[in-house]
Formats: C-alpha cells, structure tokens, sequence
C-alpha cells in the first residue's frame, strides 16, 4: 500500500520544528554497525530517540498507528519510513559517534519516483559528493540499491553550499513538516559536526535557500533530473 495514502487529507500530524543537539549527548556505542558505521540490521533508527520521543499528533500526544480515524489506515512513525531507505541505500548513521568530519545529507523522498540521498563532506581539505538511487518509490516500496556514485568537489562547490546552508539558518531552523495531502515529497537534511548533529525535514518546498542548498546538491551530480520532478 502507498505510504501517503495512510495520510488523512484532514489530519495534519505536527513532526518536527527542527531538531538538533551536542554530538556529545547522542553518542551510542550500543548501536550494531559494520566498519562503516551502516547499522546491522533494518530495526536500527537512524535519528536519535530524542527525535522519535517528538513525533506527536495535533493533540499533543505519542503518534501510533491507531490513533488514525480509520483504524484500517496503518503507517510508521516518520523516522521508521525514513529509516528503511537509509538502510536500503547502505547509508551510515550521522549521529552515533564523533567526528572529525563536516557532513550534510539531503534524504529525498518523492512518491511516485526513485528515492535518492546526497551526502556531501568535508574531511581537512578534502571534499567528496556521494549520491545514491534505489530502484522503489518513496511513497511506496524502497527497492533496492540501483546506484552509488562520488565526485571529488572543488573548495569552491563546498563554500557554494555552505552559503546556501548559512542562509537557510539550517542549524537554527524552525520550519517544521505538516502533512496536509497524499502526494508530494519529503525532504530532509541532515547536519553533523565535530560538536553538533541536526536534522530538518520539509514537505515540498519549492523555493527558499533550503530548497536551494538541496537542489544544488542534486546539480552536482550526472543525474538528469527535469524541474518537473523536483517536487
């Protein structure tokens, strides 16, 4: 079934006005992870439980799939959807562990179309682009992993996106993410640091700097998107 087809056209679910926190206080050495820090299983989270602790419905209280009018209507928690693309993309989690390292990474996630991540980082004075596609829909099934690539970035193309990402005011956003339709996009952003980790995730946005910062993400890379499908 269609994960956006669980969303009530007249129930909107209040996620996130943006998270962040010191790297410091997530560190969990519990976590199962391989020498990549990819976890070992599809249980794993891929946000912290201080993230999944704030998913609550308009009432205030814990969102579960029961509390949906139509009892017959089942979908996760946000971060368990998110989650299970990460995983199928082989993706390391952001937030576990230090370090030394600057890392953004755009999730998205369109309905009807191929789901992709672009995780950007900055290591000394180098800097690497990775992008990958699964072969699903991001409102339906995550597929499997259909393509991974890196492009070494010049300096330049890493101070372009950090300017978008400082207009944006990434690490102070408050934005949030309603859902008030069965179709369109998520669009999440996570940061990490040697000090801090943060994630924001947008529903559909068409313009701003955030939509900029994560758009040109997606022009550094070979893929041939049209803006038809930049939704």
């Amino acid at each position: 079934m269609k994960k956006s087809n669980y969303i009530v056209l007249l129930f909107t679910l209040i996620f996130l006005s943006g998270y962040s926190q010191s790297i410091d206080r997530l560190i969990d050495q519990s976590i199962k992870v391989d020498s990549l820090n990819v976890p070992k299983n599809s249980h794993q989270s891929y946000f912290p439980k201080e993230l999944v602790a704030s998913e609550q419905n308009n009432n205030g209280k814990k969102f579960d799939s029961t509390s949906i009018l139509n009892p017959e209507l089942r979908f996760d928690l946000p971060t368990e959807w998110y989650s299970e693309y990460l995983y199928a993309m082989k993706e390391p989690l952001l937030f576990n562990r230090k370090t030394e390292k600057q890392i953004y990474r755009f999730t998205w996630l369109r309905t009807f179309d191929k789901p992709m991540t672009f995780r950007i980082e900055k290591w000394r004075s180098r800097y690497i682009l990775y992008w990958k596609v699964l072969s699903g829909k991001g409102g339906y099934d995550s597929g499997e992993l259909e393509r991974t690539m890196l492009k070494i970035l010049s300096e330049k193309e890493w101070i372009d996106f950090i300017d978008l990402i400082n207009k944006a005011d990434f690490w102070n956003m408050k934005l949030g993410r309603s859902f008030t339709g069965t179709d369109g996009s998520e669009w999440i952003m996570e940061g990490v640091d040697p000090n801090n980790y943060r994630v924001v995730t947008v529903w559909s946005p068409t313009e701003g700097y955030f939509y900029e910062a994560c758009n040109y993400l997606i022009s550094l890379t070979d893929l041939n998107i049209s803006e038809k499908k930049k939704y």
